[in-house]
């Protein structure tokens, strides 16, 4: 193996890694694939430059690299995560309105899981339901759910945990764990 490779390659790791929250909710499989793919590439070669026969200089300022581009993503681990969750926003701003205006007339709960609608009977007229359906699918959530606190609209999901944004429509406090986006949004 050539010994600028390694340092390239251990690069290119730590930005896989950290560039890889600007995927967190627009594409979390993309995310996971970057955030694996990019801690396994930095052990390996950090490993690499740690066991070789580069002078002690070399591995101190490597692992100061390393442990420095550490704290460099936890800090701005949640600015790229909300940033994620911004880009979806803007990226999708006229279908989560037009969701929006479907669903800020009616009484009661709705529930879109998939092809499915849940809903009391004379809340939506049959277009209304369809071009929700349509709007989820254009949305690419696997959930739109609306209630009294608002709208959810839900962006990944596996087992208990769930990624998505709200729009609320209430003057309350919104639950806690909840943070502010833009405007009425928040993740």
């Amino acid at each position: 193996m050539q010994k600028e490779i390694k340092y390239y390659v251990l690069l290119l790791g730590l930005f896989l890694t950290l560039s890889s929250f600007l995927f967190f909710a627009r594409a979390q499989g993309a995310y996971q694939l970057m955030l694996i793919g990019g801690g396994l590439v930095t052990i390996v070669f950090y490993a690499f430059i740690i066991f070789s026969k580069d002078g002690w200089k070399i591995k101190l300022l490597w692992t100061m690299i390393v442990f420095g581009s550490i704290i460099l993503q936890r800090r701005t681990e949640p600015i790229l995560i909300k940033g994620s969750y911004m880009i979806y926003l803007n990226n999708h701003s006229q279908e989560l309105l037009e969701v929006d205006k479907i669903l800020i007339g009616t009484e009661y709960d709705i529930s879109i899981l998939n092809d499915n609608i849940e809903f009391e009977k004379g809340d939506l007229t049959p277009s209304e339901e369809l071009r929700l359906k349509v709007l989820r699918e254009e949305l690419d959530v696997y959930l739109i759910s609306k209630s009294k606190h608002g709208i959810y609209f839900g962006l990944w999901g596996f087992l208990d945990v769930r990624l998505g944004i709200t729009l609320r429509k209430t003057k309350e406090q919104p639950r806690h764990g909840l943070k502010k986006l833009s405007g009425d949004w928040y993740y």
